[in-house]
C-alpha cells in the first residue's frame, strides 16, 4: 500500500511546529537512554518499534484528527516522555483499520517516519492479543463466539478449536476488535501492545 501525500492544513502545520519540540526532546531522551521503553500503550499501525516511534513522532496530533472512527488520542502527562504521542484504548474504541478507505488515515497524514506505510492490512502488528482461560466464558463452559465474530480476520487471526475455543495466532494484527467486543467485564482478551518486540507494521 502506497503512501498518500498528506495535505496539512494551516492548523496542521502549526500543530507540526509545537510539536516539533516535544519529539525533539523525546528522540534525545532515547539517545540518552540506556534502557528499552516499556510498550505501555496500543500505538496505531505503521508504528515502529516502541523506542523508534517516540523519537520519531513529533506530537502534532494529525493522526488523531484524520482518524475516521475517533480510534486515536493522545496521552496525557502521566504518560512521561510520552505524553502527547497517540494511543488506541482498544477496550473504549479499538481501529477498525480504517474500513471504507483505501489506506490508514493516520498514515496517510503522519509528516514523520513515526507511521510508516504498510503492505496491506494483515501486515500490521499493532500488537497480538491474549485470551485469559480463566475468565473466558467459552473456557467455563458458556457458548460465545464474540471475539471470533469481531475479528476482522476471523480462522486466521483468531480461530475456533475442536472445543470452540478461542485461539489467537501469530498474524493477529492487534487491532482490538476481540477485546471491544468481549462481554466479560474485565475484556477476557486484551491485546499486548507489541512495543520493541516486534515492530506495528
Amino acid at each position: 500500500m502506497r503512501q498518500s501525500t498528506a495535505v496539512i492544513s494551516r492548523r496542521g502545520a502549526l500543530a507540526i511546529v509545537g510539536g516539533a519540540a516535544a519529539g525533539g526532546a523525546a528522540a534525545a531522551w532515547h539517545r540518552r537512554s540506556t534502557t528499552a521503553a516499556t510498550p505501555s500503550a496500543l500505538r496505531p499501525p505503521g508504528a515502529a518499534g516502541e523506542r523508534a516511534f517516540l523519537a520519531a513522532c513529533i506530537r502534532c496530533g494529525l493522526c488523531v484528527e484524520a482518524c475516521p472512527f475517533d480510534t486515536l488520542h493522545l496521552a496525557d502527562v502521566d504518560a512521561g516522555i510520552a505524553a502527547g504521542a497517540p494511543v488506541v484504548d482498544a477496550r473504549q474504541t479499538p481501529c477498525f483499520l480504517c474500513q471504507g478507505h483505501d489506506e490508514p488515515q493516520c498514515i496517510r497524514v503522519c509528516p514523520t517516519e513515526a507511521l510508516r506505510p504498510v503492505e496491506d492490512l494483515t501486515s500490521i502488528r499493532m500488537g497480538i492479543a491474549r485470551v485469559d482461560p480463566d475468565r473466558c466464558l467459552v473456557f467455563n463452559q458458556t457458548v460465545c463466539r464474540s471475539c471470533w465474530h469481531a475479528c476482522p480476520f476471523p480462522n486466521d487471526a483468531i480461530r475456533l478449536d475442536e472445543r470452540l475455543r478461542p485461539v489467537v495466532e501469530a498474524s493477529c494484527v492487534g487491532c482490538g476488535l476481540c477485546e471491544h467486543a468481549c462481554p466479560t467485564e474485565p475484556s477476557s482478551i486484551v491485546v499486548e501492545p507489541a512495543g520493541d518486540a516486534e515492530v506495528a507494521t
